[in-house]
């Protein structure tokens, strides 16, 4: 299943990571780490870029286990918030990127401050998770050619 962004330059393409050896790559990936979610990131595999490489290709791992998360509402909130976060995502202008493979993941419960699943202060908690470490992520992940001074 594929999300193209339309109406930006800079849009990234989301593939859904579905094999399970994609995901077992991504946990030995490095990660970024912000409160209870940790995102996995590497350069995708030459193979899945095939003769079609996008300039903008990434593709995305969600692991939001039933053990730290057991309403379905939440886990559901979480990934939204993910693929939402990809959508709206700002990457440099002049960034040199290999295609991403990206993983979110839920190391642990959320607090237990948030008594609705659905309530508008869990929804902010997790968009300012997921951007602190998309974030994180595009400052360590990312070549900005040098411009030539004039």
């Amino acid at each position: 299943m594929a999300d193209l962004c339309s109406g930006r330059s800079n849009a990234l393409k989301v593939e859904m990571l579905r094999q399970p050896e994609a995901f077992a790559a991504s946990f030995a990936a490095r990660y970024a780490q912000q409160a209870e979610f940790r995102l996995h990131y590497r350069a995708a595999p030459t193979e899945w870029l095939g003769a079609t490489s996008a300039p903008r290709l990434c593709w995305l791992g969600l692991v939001i286990p039933k053990k730290f998360c057991k309403h379905a509402v939440r886990r559901n909130l979480i990934k939204r918030v993910m693929r939402q976060a990809l959508r709206e995502l700002a990457l440099p202008p002049l960034a040199v990127m290999q295609a991403p493979v990206l993983m979110l993941r839920l190391t642990r419960k959320l607090p237990a401050d948030f008594r609705s699943a659905r309530s508008p202060a869990l929804l902010a908690y997790v968009q300012q998770a997921v951007n602190a470490l998309l974030r994180s992520w595009i400052e360590r992940a990312f070549v900005v050619p040098e411009q030539g001074v004039a």
